[in-house]
């Protein structure tokens, strides 16, 4: 995955243009936020519709479960008119001493058994008091009714403990009627006891047709593609319609209230139940999660439509920027081929006020500079190759000059002037330093040989008149120098203070070590120069300018050769000094290899 990824990068990404990576990048930048967004908002959008829905759908459950137990409420109340006919408990006690004849007693049971029918909002089918103490009394369907000394055991099921003082449900069941018709029927059974001694006197039993319970569930669970089943309190259908995702025997597990989600993929459904404290039945319905979600993904399916929108929007935009951008850069780029090739006539229209209009210009510009600069510097090339040959043609001349000196030398020392033999031995020496040998930096202690010569020169022309002393730093001798840094200093040294002075000119010359700088000082006696005047000539020194007149350009020119090859730090400082003369400071910055020594060396 790497080498695949890393073979992209190298190969595929890396010789692709700007516009293309561009684009790229772009579209990323757009894709992948719209992608979230539209996932978190759909995954947080259709969970929110299911749990709203199923909120909803508990509440449907709870209302219908609410409705159906208002229906068997009414069934209930129909079992306690026992307790509201005094005569009827009184038989079923047989309390009193008055004789009853057989058809008083039947006036008396038809009279409760019509009780029954005619009271309350429940049709019934079917009636059974079986007495304890008396002869029970049946009333099947389509039958008249009449005594019977049939004992029904199924009845003493709901006549135990359990179900004391309560009325009992029983779901659908099959009965038949004395013509032999076969009746389905669910039931509603209550234990009838004595108020005084709680004695069980009678087993209540009312039957209504299971056509009407399940005509009341149809109506109270409505229509729709979802489906609802009511269990017993033993796990037994009672009332199906729809599909559940498990059997009824597993359904049965689910009592109490709560909200599942049952089966996986498009088959999943959400179901809600809820058991009736009143009848201890359990109502389930199930909603498919593809009828719940519907239009969750009707307005998923519309946020993808507009994120595709937005997308193909977004790109057709930065291909036209990408494009705008990168044109100017690729002809940019193709007038750079030019110019390597040498057309230095071109020029960029400008078209924007932006960065690369502005990278344009400057273009133009650089393109017009490099023309009059690669003219200039073959008009240099050609003075150079001339001035090598005027060279190489003139090269004779200092050894001509060598000779020449070497023969005056040797006419004065024979004839015994030791003035003009020291003169002409120096002024050889100052002319071979001067040469240079092909090397720009020298020794401190080079430099200073050479100012002897020279200033042994100028001592034997002004006699008695200049004297100069030199001292330095053990250690500083061996440290670099520019080479003839020295001599035009102490020539203007001598020039203000011989030529524009008179009486004895003294120059000292101190090398030595300030704030890690090594500075070599030239101080004279003359008469030196105002503040004004040396403002003014440090400032020329600073910008490199020469001053007007014969004087001044030897130290504009030291000041600019030290400036350029160590730092703006560095150079030529004059000040005025303690004797009225002027104190000229060459500063240099300090070798990191030479010798540390301590004391002073007075060398001349």
């Amino acid at each position: 995955m790497l080498n695949i990824a890393a073979f992209w990068k190298n190969r595929y990404w890396k010789d692709r243009g700007l516009a293309f990576k561009l684009i790229w990048i772009n579209l990323i930048l757009i894709s992948v936020p719209l992608l979230l967004s539209y996932l978190l908002s759909s995954i947080g959008y259709s969970k929110a519709v299911q749990r709203n829905v199923g909120a909803y759908q508990a509440d449907a459950v709870h209302e219908f479960s609410a409705n159906l137990d208002i229906y068997m409420n009414e069934l209930a109340l129909l079992s306690v008119l026992p307790y509201q006919t005094p005569d009827l408990i009184d038989y079923l006690e047989r309390r009193g001493n008055r004789v009853t004849t057989l058809y008083e007693e039947r006036l008396l049971l038809e009279e409760f058994m019509r009780r029954i029918r005619v009271n309350g909002r429940v049709d019934t089918i079917g009636i059974t008091l079986q007495a304890e103490k008396v002869r029970s009394y049946v009333e099947p369907p389509d039958s008249p009714g009449r005594f019977t000394e049939e004992y029904d055991a199924d009845l003493n099921v709901y006549a135990s403990s359990g179900f004391s003082g309560q009325a009992v449900f029983v779901g659908p069941h099959s009965i038949q009627s004395d013509n032999g018709s076969i009746y389905n029927v669910f039931s509603a059974v209550r234990v009838i006891r004595s108020l005084e001694s709680g004695q069980r006197l009678a087993i209540l039993k009312i039957d209504v047709p299971s056509s009407d319970l399940r005509e009341r569930i149809a109506s109270l669970s409505g229509g729709g593609e979802r489906s609802v089943a009511v269990l017993d309190d033993r796990g037994e259908p009672i009332y199906e319609s729809g599909e559940f995702p498990e059997s009824g025997g597993r359904l049965a597990a689910y009592r109490g209230s709560g909200t599942v989600t049952l089966g996986s993929g498009s088959s999943s459904v959400l179901m809600t139940y809820v058991t009736s404290p009143i009848t201890g039945w359990t109502v389930l319905q199930a909603v498919p999660m593809s009828v719940l979600l519907k239009d969750a993904e009707t307005v998923n399916r519309q946020m993808l439509l507009v994120g595709l929108t937005c997308l193909v929007a977004s790109v057709l935009v930065s291909i036209l920027y990408s494009l705008r951008i990168t044109r100017p850069l690729s002809r940019l780029r193709q007038s750079m081929k030019k110019v390597e090739k040498g057309e230095f006539g071109i020029s960029i229209p400008v078209d924007s006020e932006d960065e690369i209009g502005h990278l344009s210009r400057t273009f133009n510009l650089m393109v017009s500079r490099l023309g009059a600069l690669t003219y200039r510097l073959y008009e240099t090339e050609i003075r150079e190759k001339n001035a090598e040959i005027a060279s190489l043609q003139s090269q004779i001349n200092p050894h001509f000059l060598y000779n020449t000196l070497g023969s005056i030398s040797m006419y004065a020392e024979l004839e015994g002037n030791r003035e003009v033999v020291s003169m002409t031995n120096h002024l050889s020496a100052l002319l071979r330093y001067s040469m240079g040998g092909g090397r720009d930096e020298v020794t401190i202690r080079e430099e200073i040989e050479h100012i002897r010569g020279y200033l042994a020169i100028q001592s034997i022309r002004y006699e008695e008149r200049l004297r100069y002393t030199i001292e330095a730093e053990p250690g500083l001798m061996e440290h670099p120098v520019i080479r003839l840094t020295l001599q035009p200093i102490v020539e203007n040294a001598i020039i203000h203070g011989l030529e524009k002075g008179s009486g004895e000119v003294k120059i000292r010359i101190v090398i030595g070590r300030e704030d890690s700088r090594v500075v070599i000082a030239v101080e004279d006696n003359g008469p030196g120069m105002n503040d004004e005047a040396l403002r003014q000539q440090n400032a020329k020194m600073r910008e490199g300018l020469l001053p007007e007149g014969p004087g001044g350009h030897g130290l504009v020119n030291v000041h600019r050769r030290l400036v350029l090859n160590y730092g703006s730090a560095f150079g030529v400082r004059l000040k005025r000094a303690d004797s009225g003369g002027i104190l000229a400071q060459i500063l240099l910055p300090e070798a990191q290899t030479a010798a540390l020594k301590e004391g002073r060396e007075n060398i001349g």
